[in-house]
């Protein structure tokens, strides 16, 4: 079997379901996106071959446009890979599920598997399903910037479900916290400050710029 192959009639057979929610398919980069408010909600499906077998590593994100701009108004590298909100997409059911937003990365994730045919159709089934129980509801319940900082700043020191990339998380998370006037921003910048020491030196320049010209990048935003 052929990634394309796959990928064609597997995308095909969901976009009925997706476009009925306002989604709308981008076949060159295999995801749905749609646009609320500011933000740009991506479900995306990564493809890749296993022997004989395509593995499909199903992910949700949320680009909250405001946030991405400030950040992406200071940064040295221009295309660095920017991520609001968003996990693998059982990640994001467990805390549905569970409420469970920290220590993630030590539990085993199931990726989907296709060997055949019959596989691709339980998929066209099983998708919607999810897409309705709980794509939609975390779409719906996290895309603003008050939710960004909550569920980012919520414990500053502890990976978050909800951006699993750190130290790009801290950056991310002090915006929100801005944008959102959050009475804690001086303590959750200071801890940052903390846990960024032995990270990489340019998300250390970022954020360090950050601190120091957040109020006028807001302010101009």
């Amino acid at each position: 079997m052929k990634i394309m192959e796959i990928s064609s009639k597997l995308l095909g057979g969901l976009e009925p379901d997706f476009e009925k929610r306002g989604f709308r398919l981008n076949k060159k980069k295999r995801e749905f996106i749609r646009d609320v408010n500011g933000c740009t909600q991506i479900v995306d499906l990564f493809f890749f071959k296993k022997g004989n077998s395509i593995v499909i590593k199903p992910e949700i994100r949320i680009k909250v446009e405001r946030i991405e701009s400030i950040y992406k108004s200071i940064t040295k590298i221009k295309d660095r890979p920017y991520l609001t909100l968003g996990n693998h997409l059982f990640d994001i059911l467990r805390y549905m599920e569970k409420g469970m937003e920290k220590g993630l990365r030590n539990i085993p994730l199931s990726d989907w598997l296709v060997k055949d045919e019959r596989d691709i159709n339980k998929l066209i089934e099983v998708i919607p399903e999810y897409f309705e129980e709980t794509i939609i509801p975390y779409f719906d319940s996290n895309s603003s910037i008050s939710r960004v900082d909550e569920l980012l700043n919520k414990y500053p020191r502890e990976l978050s479900v909800h951006n699993y990339l750190y130290p790009l998380r801290s950056n991310i998370a002090i915006i929100a916290a801005k944008l959102n006037d959050n009475p804690e921003y001086e303590k959750l910048v200071e801890i940052y400050e903390e846990e960024l020491e032995e990270a990489e030196e340019t998300y250390k320049e970022d954020f360090y710029k950050l601190k120091e010209n957040l109020k006028n990048v807001c302010e101009n935003n």
